[in-house]
């Protein structure tokens, strides 16, 4: 069995943190610290994916905007426009294409970095099925959820307008400068937490691939200031590969992530959340040679492609 190294991620939590405030560069040096794979590569593509976000919200904002003030009041506009602005496609399909082309670009290089650290001569033949299913799933999600969030803000708004009667000019400059949607902050806080929720998928299907690794350990953040409660007592715990692992929620509830920052999670269990998992590995395994163990993994890859191609037809 593997060594259990000493997670290093309470450096992280913070360096999260001041990125998302846009006040630290040490991300990158503490996401190799935590034991993320391509930090440089993902400190890039947080940057893009937050610049892609941000320019999306932010013409949803004007659009919303420049709508509310085609109408001589407030209720008109709900009663006439809100309605139709509310089931718009044209940002879920934007925001859903701007996450499939992150997950589809960052994720195959993350499962090969994190095959390498288990087992150095083997190589990702391909993502299951799985995986591939849960970037195309997943991208939907996000957008549908985004979209959901912004049309409750919204609506808050406009109610709060039509409760204190105001003009439809104060209310658009009420929309434009709402800090809960302002762009910028939303979409690094976004854009950091899918990046870290990619290592998770990455991480995960190496694990599946990899026949050396049989079990996986949750390791927590480390240091009380940063860490959530609950997740520094999930350090230690050791599930097999295939298995969930057991949370207490701070919510009262009990979640079965298969990872940190697992979807399944609630966002006050995700975001910003430095956890990762560790691998256990087998060493008789790792002293098969290497056709051995490619076919070991050619053989998992198979099954897990049946098992889940079977799920779906059921």
């Amino acid at each position: 069995m593997s060594r259990r190294k000493i997670c290093n991620c309470s450096k992280l939590i913070a360096a999260i943190d001041a990125y998302i405030e846009k006040a630290d560069k040490d991300i990158e040096d503490n996401l190799k610290d935590s034991g993320f794979v391509e930090p440089k590569k993902t400190v890039k593509k947080m940057t893009e994916l937050e610049e892609d976000l941000t320019d999306i919200l932010e013409e949803d904002t004007k659009f919303i905007v420049s709508t509310i003030q085609d109408y001589d009041g407030v209720q008109d506009y709900v009663a006439q426009k809100w309605p139709e602005v509310q089931e718009r496609e044209d940002v879920v399909r934007k925001l859903t294409r701007t996450f499939e082309s992150t997950f589809n670009d960052v994720i195959p290089d993350y499962v090969e970095s994190y095959i390498k650290r288990t087992d150095a001569d083997l190589s990702a033949i391909a993502l299951t099925h799985r995986t591939q299913n849960w970037i195309n799933s997943w991208s939907s999600q996000l957008a549908d959820l985004m979209r959901l969030s912004d049309n409750n803000t919204i609506q808050k708004l406009l109610n709060t307008a039509l409760q204190d009667g105001k003009s439809v000019e104060d209310t658009a400059n009420a929309i434009a400068d709402s800090g809960i949607r302002d762009p910028g902050y939303r979409a690094r806080r976004v854009a950091t937490t899918e990046l870290l929720r990619a290592h998770s998928v990455a991480q995960q299907e190496s694990f599946m691939q990899s026949p050396a690794v049989e079990e996986k350990m949750w390791r927590h953040s480390g240091r009380r200031k940063y860490a959530r409660q609950n997740h520094m007592n999930m350090d230690g715990q050791r599930v097999r590969k295939d298995l969930p692992f057991t949370l207490f929620g701070e919510d009262g509830g009990i979640h079965y992530p298969m990872y940190p920052r697992d979807a399944v999670l609630p966002p006050g269990e995700s975001v910003n959340c430095g956890c990762i998992a560790e691998p256990i590995v087998n060493e008789y395994v790792l002293g098969m040679s290497l056709e051995e163990r490619q076919q070991l993994q050619q053989e998992a890859i198979e099954q897990l492609d049946d098992e889940f191609d079977k799920m779906l037809d059921e």
